[in-house]
């Protein structure tokens, strides 16, 4: 079982998750990933050594939160139905391909790719701000699926849900600001949901012989710790913020990742 100060470490970086994505809505792995990456290393780990089930643990943990906005959105008709039907498919069959990939690769590949949808959160914040509205791209029926594969195999080898990938497509086929973020709660419940059977029954396993509280690569005793934080601060928090809270968060997000990335590089 986990210690004390272990379970106290995920109910505060449950907070911080909760709080931040309820007001600016980015992916809470964003956050999640760096803040294990600086204070495992309190409790004798690194995020090296625990990639998998660090990874997996905060993916699952999130998924209720994701499920809850979904559902709300869903009976308030703000998804883009159509754009989820066109892509959904894909994005769940990438999310058990990238959950597998995850528990293959390196280190180094993950530093990699979670680098590379960090710095495209970013630039999703910096085209929010834009009041101009981007050009649609259109996108045949035929490239739907391959789309939504590398989408949820993407974000999955970054350790992420995909929200941001799934933020990005929505922006590229311009859809309504209203629908918006109800689709891309849609895609992250699709897409984790479908990376927690492959987190349940990894591609190659990891040594968990002294530990305990494991369902595959998830430890459900943090996990449920984790899960239960996030939704009471995302809950207690929604609908909250100014523009100005709003412009605030999202400028110490951005300082936060970039910082977050020099760490995990030097």
């Amino acid at each position: 079982m986990p210690t004390i100060e272990l379970i106290l470490l995920f109910t505060l970086i449950g907070a911080a998750t909760g709080t931040i994505s309820s007001i600016i809505k980015i992916a809470p792995t964003l956050i999640a990933i760096p803040a294990l990456y600086f204070f495992l290393p309190v409790f004798g780990l690194s995020l090296q050594e625990v990639m998998l089930p660090a990874i997996a643990t905060c993916i699952t943990a999130f998924i209720p939160t994701y499920l809850y906005a979904w559902i709300k959105s869903m009976k308030h008709g703000e998804v883009d139905t159509q754009h989820l039907i066109n892509f959904a498919p894909g994005i769940a069959m990438g999310g058990v391909i990238g959950a597998q990939l995850l528990s293959l690769v390196s280190f180094l590949m993950f530093k990699i790719s979670f680098t590379l949808i960090a710095l495209i959160a970013i630039l999703n914040i910096i085209l929010r701000s834009r009041t101009k509205k981007t050009s649609s791209i259109a996108i045949g029926k035929l490239a739907h699926i391959p789309i939504g594969l590398f989408i949820g195999a993407m974000s999955l080898v970054s350790g992420n849900g995909g929200q941001t990938l799934g933020e990005s497509l929505s922006t590229l086929k311009t859809v309504d600001h209203k629908q918006r973020q109800g689709s891309i709660n849609g895609f992250v419940v699709f897409a984790s949901i479908a990376a927690m059977i492959g987190f349940i029954f990894p591609a190659q396993s990891f040594d968990q012989a002294t530990l305990s509280g494991f369902s595959g690569a998830i430890h459900i005793p943090l996990m449920l710790v984790l899960a239960c934080s996030h939704f009471f601060f995302y809950w207690l928090c929604r609908h909250r913020g100014n523009a100005l809270d709003k412009s605030v968060l999202s400028i110490s997000f951005v300082i936060f990742m970039v910082c977050s990335l020099v760490r995990l590089w030097v």
